[in-house]
């Protein structure tokens, strides 16, 4: 790993990311769960109920959650950029997007407004408090700009998901008339899909392959071109989507091949890594990219939107996860060192990172994920497929928790020991 160039002083208490990650598999499981009981009406429309609900428990429930707590802990780490209060963020956050999704998940399945109402109000205070917070962190720093300007972007793509989002829940209640209703929904989507977690994924991504895995660094053009031409692709669906209905049509191949150059330049990098070794973490990675690549080969054969966002999503997942793997034991790992700095125990001997997660735990992960976008893929051919996936969407939200139950576990029995001056002899 290299460490150079980073701000470990400036790590926020461990427990505020953690209180998000812990998020991730419960809303995953939820997920899977409908997925596997409804996977064919997911895959005849995008706009059945069962295909809403597993979008925003994925989204909303799933994914939100990680990538806010990821930001919360690298924006300091990494940008120089400590947010205040990060505990107080964490938590409101963490409330706001949980209560949120599950009512929005159980409101789409059983079609009731009010809980739709309820759930896209408390999201969107929960992710509305953790914007406020990330504009104050980010308007500090001037170190890795090019990094820098792709999540401000994308912070300003969630700004415009959650206006979309609040319009959408009160169309759908009734309280206003919405003309080209899909229209609008196509451009919440993009904005949330291609912005908000596309942008902050590949601004994350291009820092975190070199990091872990000692690789040649993404170039400073490739960067800046990539989240221009995705900002600027939803600012046109924006302006004329709600017009011209084939806009998002038209701007959606573009998005995908942006992605696509991404995906491609990620992978070749990987490939040139110094760290010979491969891991669960790389795996996941390395699918995820090609789960880009499946998606446009999905668009060229004219394959259902819904197995096409179906692999987007599930891609999504697997870079998350395959992030996760890496950062919950390294930031265990710091936890523990600024413990054993303020307690002066400088002779304590810390756990590997790999006995904070072990390495079985993260390969049983990274396998159950690959083999549900493989089955996911497969349902093309083979529409029974899409149960299986669920079920495997089910296995590993399990495994995850374990794992994640592991880390901690881990993390406060050595943090008693730090505080009880009685350490294990290594």
């Amino acid at each position: 790993m290299n460490l150079g160039g980073l701000s470990a002083d400036k790590a926020p208490p461990a427990d505020a990311p953690l209180v998000l990650f812990y998020l991730m598999p419960a809303f995953m499981a939820f997920a899977g769960l409908v997925l596997a009981w409804q996977g064919d009406q997911i895959m005849l429309s995008r706009w059945t109920p069962a295909a809403l609900a597993t979008t925003h428990l994925l989204v909303l429930g799933s994914l939100a959650p990680v990538m806010c707590g990821a930001l919360l802990q690298i924006s300091p780490v990494l940008l120089g950029a400590p947010y205040r209060r990060p505990r107080r963020v964490a938590r409101f956050t963490a409330a706001g997007l949980g209560i949120g999704s599950l009512l929005l998940g159980v409101g789409f399945l059983l079609l009731i407004p009010t809980l739709l109402m309820a759930g896209g109000i408390m999201a969107a205070v929960g992710l509305g408090v953790f914007l406020v917070a990330t504009f104050e962190a980010l308007t500090t720093t001037a170190i890795r700009r090019e990094t820098l300007w792709s999540i401000r972007l994308a912070a300003g793509a969630l700004a415009v998901t959650i206006i979309l989002g609040l319009v959408l829940v009160l169309a759908r209640a009734g309280w206003i008339d919405l003309p080209k209703h899909l229209n609008w929904v196509n451009t919440h989507a993009a904005w949330g899909l291609a912005g908000w977690l596309g942008l902050l994924l590949a601004a994350v991504g291009m820092e975190l392959i070199p990091l872990f895995y000692i690789s040649p660094p993404f170039p400073i053009w490739l960067k800046y071109s990539f989240s221009i031409s995705i900002i600027l692709s939803l600012s046109l669906i924006s302006a004329l989507g709600t017009q011209l209905p084939i806009t998002p049509q038209i701007l959606f191949p573009a998005i995908l091949l942006a992605y696509l150059l991404y995906s491609a330049y990620a992978l070749h990098s990987e490939h040139r890594r110094q760290r010979p070794r491969r891991d669960a973490s790389l795996w996941l990675w390395q699918a995820s990219h090609v789960t880009v690549f499946l998606a446009f080969f999905a668009w060229l054969f004219d394959t259902s939107i819904s197995l096409i966002g179906g692999l987007l999503l599930t891609g999504t997942l697997a870079f998350v996860i395959g992030s996760l793997l890496k950062i919950v034991p390294f930031l265990c790992w710091l936890d523990l060192q600024q413990r054993r700095i303020r307690s002066q125990h400088l002779d304590v001997k810390l756990p590997r990172l790999s006995a904070l997660l072990p390495a079985w735990q993260a390969i049983a992960i990274a396998a159950t994920m690959i083999l549900a976008i493989a089955a996911l893929s497969g349902a093309a051919i083979e529409a029974s497929l899409i149960h299986l996936a669920g079920g495997l969407l089910v296995m590993c939200a399990v495994l995850l928790a374990i794992a994640l139950a592991t880390a901690a576990g881990a993390r406060q029995a050595h943090a008693r020991n730090l505080v009880s001056s009685k350490f294990p002899s290594h």
